[in-house]
């Protein structure tokens, strides 16, 4: 009998060959080999393929994936890198198995600067890679790949990185390895670096990438040593009531999505339904076509085919079409107002929420009516007691057909019966964000972005003036508002949450990000400009109730509460002095005289409460002195992300969240794949699934973590409709803005199984 290798050459079945593989995916791992050799049933045939055995051997391998034995996710995952290393081997032309002492080496050092240089040429690799690096120094990198950090991935995580990150030549073919994508990585990200220091930091970054102790964004591991190095996941423009601004942001939105950027859009500056043009009354059409052409630009601008284009689009509550905003997603109404492919949120004052709790009425504002109320400044300009004063002013003094008055009870419940529908509207609380805002003596905040973690500055750009050159060269001429953008990456809690670990990671994650703000490919120049002057950042977390079950905390508990506490205030220390020692080196972002950073308040805090509050004895007071003789790097630290694949990858817990299940079966591009948490044969009593953990517990841990966080978190509430009706919901998002949450992202139920996961932000 014969079967066909990779190389197509037909010989003779040879069973030992197929139990090399068989003996590779179970070293060290306490589990029957025979057990699989068995299951597998293999139908031997005359001419079937080494390929088509090895693929039955990885499907009978993860098909025995279970909470009891959750071993065989390594067996699989081992099972498929040996198949991969085959393929890459033969493609590449050198053997996995050394001729001379038959020893088994899936890596070819050897081959390392060849792989780079050969699709470097054929504009698959980044010719910077070749210009940056020496030939010795590419074989210095490949001699310091450690192959054993590959035995790391479980299948799901190994499966995901094939499939989606590894690069492919131009006929779809894997041409590289894991390690080697990692390293290829930390060179890119090393760029930034002094040349005659830049090897020690690529070695530096491979270790805390390959050792899975930290994650990069989905952008930033696909495209970090690619040609077009888009490494950012997420942007947020500002719409004018201006037409040519509206379609420059369509333009813009186009652009980042083309290059897989998700979007955040605030829409709260454009004229209600009914509104003024030119003075002809009623002639506006409001902000839903404008929602619904952005809608289309998210289908049409489909990222190369792997998947649509992403925004979340805010309204403010106060908005006159607030109304027929949060009707965009549902399925019952006019079909020609829906929008089902974006993602609604809506910006809540705390004025809105004080009317709610004494059930008083709400009055919906025109914004054409509401500009230049103070100083050249718009409502929406302003936040806080000034908001509100304001606002208060305008329900009194506005005509009637500029205003429309509402119980905030009725509003409310709309609001919660489409979240009930659809899992959205997301929700930002603007008060809380704008007064805990870092850098509010240079900006506003006035929503967040498509995962709702990120909470920066924001601001429209101006269009001056086109003309046009003798020779027909037309010029536009424009000033560059702040288009937020979201540098991101995640720290993997199930390995790094001592004080000695957080020490050393989390100062080169920052320098890390910092480095992707540097080597950054920007699809529009406002981004550019933005990125340059704040120099920010998002540094999150992965693993997270993976880390409390290993502590032997439960979710619902007082001790939880401490435990977070102590662990976000280590992640903030670290943060805030792995920047200030970056802008030692490198010099402060240049807007940081002025910001609360540059006073040494931090989170809201000076450095005497800051102080006092410690849960680690850390010196708050000491850092805050350096902060101010130094300053800082980056205008915003932490914002804690989803981290949906790329958690997959590293084989860890989503973000903060808790686990789905024990196990389930996730469908997404990579097929069918078997999810159990880490260790969970050996923590099975510990883990508390999501929909049966008490939501109240959710909203507080995540305010005792938002204490130590600059920015916001992607918090995803989990309810069963059969346990929560409306009054319950409804406490929930209240109690979230009583105890200071920035912004509410998905409410997930049971009974909803379409909704998207978030990859642009995913680390």
């Amino acid at each position: 009998m014969y079967v066909i290798k990779r190389s197509g050459k037909a010989e003779s079945l040879d069973i030992s060959k197929i139990r090399i593989a068989i003996s590779f995916a179970f070293q060290n791992i306490d589990l029957d080999p025979m057990e699989l050799e068995l299951d597998a049933q293999i139908q031997f045939k005359d001419g079937i393929t080494t390929k088509e055995i090895q693929e039955l051997l990885i499907r009978t391998a993860a098909e025995k994936i279970s909470p009891e034995r959750p071993q065989w996710q390594y067996v699989a995952a081992r099972l498929l890198l040996y198949d991969l290393y085959k393929d890459v081997g033969h493609l590449r032309g050198y053997k996995v198995k050394d001729k001379i002492n038959g020893k088994y080496k899936p890596y070819n050092p050897e081959s390392f600067y060849r792989l780079v240089k050969t699709y470097a040429e054929r504009g698959i690799y980044g010719e910077y890679l070749l210009q940056e690096y020496t030939e010795e120094e590419f074989n210095e990198l490949a001699r310091y790949i450690d192959p054993d950090r590959d035995l790391l991935f479980n299948y799901t995580g190994i499966k995901v990185l094939a499939d989606r990150y590894l690069v492919r030549d131009e006929e779809g073919k894997i041409i590289e390895l894991p390690q080697e994508m990692y390293m290829l990585i930390a060179m890119t990200l090393a760029i930034p670096e002094k040349r005659e220091e830049r090897v020690k930091y690529v070695k530096l970054f491979y270790d805390t990438l390959s050792k899975h102790e930290i994650s990069l964004a989905t952008p930033t591991l696909m495209n970090a040593r690619r040609t077009h190095t888009q490494l950012s996941s997420c942007f947020v423009l500002t719409v004018d009531d201006d037409l040519y601004d509206i379609f420059d942001n369509v333009q813009k939105a186009g652009q980042i999505s083309k290059f897989a950027g998700g979007l955040g859009i605030y829409l709260g500056k454009i004229r209600a339904t009914g509104a003024p043009i030119r003075k002809f009354k009623g002639a506006s059409s409001g902000v839903l076509p404008v929602v619904k052409i952005l809608n289309d630009v998210m289908i049409y601008v489909d990222q190369l085919g792997m998947r649509k284009g992403s925004a979340s689009i805010t309204l403010d509550i106060w908005h006159k079409d607030i109304l027929d905003f949060l009707e965009v997603k549902t399925n019952v109404g006019d079909e020609r107002k829906k929008a089902h492919d974006i993602h609604p949120a809506v910006s809540i004052p705390d004025i809105f929420m004080k009317r709610l709790k004494e059930r008083g009425h709400w009055t919906l504002l025109d914004p054409y009516y509401c500009k230049n109320v103070k100083d050249g400044k718009n409502l929406e300009d302003f936040y806080g007691q000034e908001f509100e004063e304001l606002y208060q002013k305008l329900e009194r003094e506005l005509p009637s057909y500029a205003k429309k008055e509402v119980p905030a009870f009725e509003l409310w419940k709309r609001l919660l019966t489409v979240v009930f529908e659809t899992g959205e509207p997301y929700i930002f609380f603007r008060d809380t964000a704008n007064k805990l805002n870092p850098n509010k003596h240079c900006g506003m905040v006035y929503s967040s972005n498509l995962c709702h973690e990120i909470v920066q500055n924001m601001s429209v750009t101006t269009h001056l003036e086109d003309h046009i050159l003798e020779d027909g060269t037309i010029v536009h001429k424009k000033r560059s508002g702040d288009v937020v953008v979201c540098n991101l990456g995640s720290i993997n809690l199930g390995r790094v949450y001592k004080k000695e670990d957080m020490e050393r990671v989390v100062p080169l994650l920052v320098r890390m990000l910092d480095n992707v703000i540097s080597v950054n490919f920007y699809a529009i120049k406002e981004a550019q400009h933005t990125n340059r002057r704040y120099r920010s950042i998002g540094i999150g977390v992965s693993n997270y109730h993976y880390c409390l079950v290993k502590h032997n905390i439960a979710w619902e508990s007082e001790e939880h509460l401490e435990f977070a506490d102590k662990l976000f205030e280590m992640i903030a220390y670290y943060a805030i002095k792995g920047s200030m020692e970056l802008a030692k080196e490198r010099g402060k972002y240049p807007l940081f005289e002025g910001s609360d950073w540059s006073k040494g308040i931090f989170f809201g805090r000076t450095a005497e409460e800051n102080q006092r509050i410690s849960k680690n004895g850390f010196d708050w007071i000491g850092l805050s002195q350096e902060v101010k003789k130094y300053g800082m790097r980056n205008a915003y630290l932490i914002a804690l992300m989803p981290t949906g694949s790329t958690s997959l990858i590293v084989g860890a817990t989503p973000s903060v969240d808790p686990i789905f299940a024990k196990f389930y079966k996730e469908e997404n591009m990579s097929g069918i794949l078997p999810q159990v948490p880490p260790e969970v044969d050996k923590y099975f009593w510990h883990y508390k699934s999501a929909y049966n953990i008490d939501q109240e517990w959710v909203i507080r841990s995540a305010a005792v973590r938002q204490k130590w966080i600059d920015q916001a978190q992607s918090l995803n509430l989990y309810i069963d409709p059969e346990k929560i009706d409306g009054p319950t919901l409804s406490r929930l998002y209240e109690l979230a803005w009583e105890l200071g949450l920035k912004t509410v992202y998905y409410t997930r139920s049971k009974s909803m199984t379409d909704i998207e996961e978030c990859e642009s932000c995913s680390t």
